[in-house]
C-alpha cells in the first residue's frame, strides 16, 4: 500500500507544498500592510479602463497568504506564475467582466502567468480560473488546488461553471 493512502493524491499535495514553500510560502504567512496597495492597484487600473472590480474576502486572503510568491512552472518553454495582483493588457477589465457575467459571480484578478500573460482570478467564493487568450480554464476549488493546477495541470474548461 501506498503511504499516501493509494489515492495518488498525497504526492500532488507535498509537490504543491515543495513548490510554494520553494517561493517563500509557509503556513501562516501574512504580508499584511502591503496587501491594500496591491489590491488598489487593480482596482484603480480597471476603474480607469471602465470595468471596476472590488476586493471581496477571498481575493483579500489569497493576496495575504500568497502576495509577491513566485513559482517556477516545469516544462518548455519556461513559465512561471506571479501571485500579484495585476493589470495585464489593454481590455483586461473588459475581459474579466465578461467572464464574470458568463461564471455569474465576482472576480478579482490575484496573479498572472509570465509567458503569455494569462491572468489568475479568483471568484467569491474562492474558487480559481485562468483566463488566458484561447480562453478561460477552471483552476481549481482552493489555493492548492490552484497552484497544483497551474504547475501540474489539467485544466478544465471554465464553461462547465457558466451560469
Amino acid at each position: 500500500m501506498r503511504s499516501d493512502g493509494g489515492d495518488g493524491r498525497g504526492a500532488g499535495r507535498r509537490s504543491v507544498a515543495a513548490a510554494l514553500g520553494a517561493a517563500g510560502w509557509y503556513p501562516g504567512r501574512d504580508i499584511g500592510a502591503r496587501v491594500p496597495g496591491l489590491l488598489a492597484f487593480v482596482v484603480d487600473r480597471f476603474a480607469e479602463e471602465g470595468h471596476p472590480v472590488e476586493p471581496f474576502r477571498a481575493a483579500e486572503d489569497f493576496v495575504r497568504e500568497f502576495g509577491g510568491l513566485r513559482l517556477e512552472i516545469p516544462g518548455t518553454p519556461p513559465d512561471a506564475v506571479g501571485f500579484t495582483p495585476h493589470w495585464i493588457y489593454e481590455e483586461s477589465g473588459e475581459d474579466v467582466a465578461e467572464l464574470a457575467r458568463s461564471l455569474g459571480r465576482r472576480l478579482f484578478p490575484v496573479g498572472y502567468e509570465t509567458f503569455d500573460g494569462a491572468m489568475v482570478l479568483i471568484d467569491d467564493t474562492g474558487r480559481f480560473f485562468l483566463l488566458h487568450h484561447t480562453g478561460p480554464s477552471f483552476l481549481g476549488l482552493t489555493s492548492h488546488e490552484a497552484v497544483g493546477c497551474l504547475l501540474y495541470g489539467p485544466q478544465r474548461e471554465a464553461r462547465d461553471f457558466f451560469t
